[in-house]
């Protein structure tokens, strides 16, 4: 087990436009441990993007939810918005995901599309798939629906009835803002055997300041960078 795990953050969201096909390839090349993308559902499909508001992805006002056809969305690099089996087809077996549930009731959709694709030997070093998200409803749904695969809370500020929450959830990590992280949370989360991962740390020195404290991983925008890290 590796005691410290580099993440490609949306890809490689500092080098190449986030979220974009080009993004993750660049991400599978490197000597990196996961990569870390975000969904929302649009009428029964998962498609890879962060924003709601389409405006700074892709120039032009609008909603995502509002586009008959998210095919058709151009981002700013000019490549289409890509589905999330589009990903899995590239990644599956080769390099671990972190899936980030952006959207509203997706946890069910997100459970049915990934089981189509075949079974894998674990990894014995990160979990090949690894559902995560801000919405802590969609986690405890994803626990009470005996999710196949690992969950983990994400937090920005500082989480309240953590202990509760951890036991009803049984979370494989918990993902923090490094704006918020702070060495007691960080204790707190190793006493009850969760280890921490903080995003987005896009220097070295800090994340060799993190893996001191005991934090287990990092999520990057430069993971080129990163995956040459000491």
């Amino acid at each position: 087990m590796k005691d410290f795990f580099i993440i490609g953050h949306r890809g490689a969201a500092g080098e190449k436009f986030e979220n974009s096909m080009s993004g993750f390839k660049l991400a599978l090349s490197l000597d990196i441990d996961a990569v870390e993308l975000d969904i929302h559902q649009h009428n029964g499909e998962l498609w890879v993007i962060h924003d709601h508001d389409l405006e700074r992805l892709t120039g032009k006002p609008g909603l995502f939810t509002d586009v008959k056809q998210p095919s058709n969305i151009r981002l700013l690099n000019d490549e289409p918005v890509p589905t999330l089996k589009q990903v899995l087809d590239l990644f599956w077996g080769k390099m671990p995901i972190n899936i980030e549930i952006k959207s509203f009731n997706t946890a069910a959709l997100l459970l049915e599309v990934l089981s189509h694709y075949p079974v894998l030997e674990p990894n014995p070093h990160f979990p090949w798939i690894l559902i995560s998200s801000f919405d802590h409803r969609q986690i405890l749904e994803l626990r009470q629906m005996n999710s196949p695969w690992p969950i983990s809370p994400l937090s920005t500020g500082f989480p309240i009835q953590v202990e509760s929450m951890a036991d009803a959830i049984k979370p494989y990590s918990w993902h923090m803002d490094d704006e918020y992280i702070d060495i007691d949370f960080i204790h707190q989360m190793n006493g009850l055997n969760i280890p921490t991962m903080v995003f987005t740390v896009n220097s070295k020195d800090r994340a060799k300041q993190l893996r001191d404290l005991g934090v287990m991983g990092i999520f990057t925008n430069f993971p080129s960078t990163m995956s040459n890290f000491d």
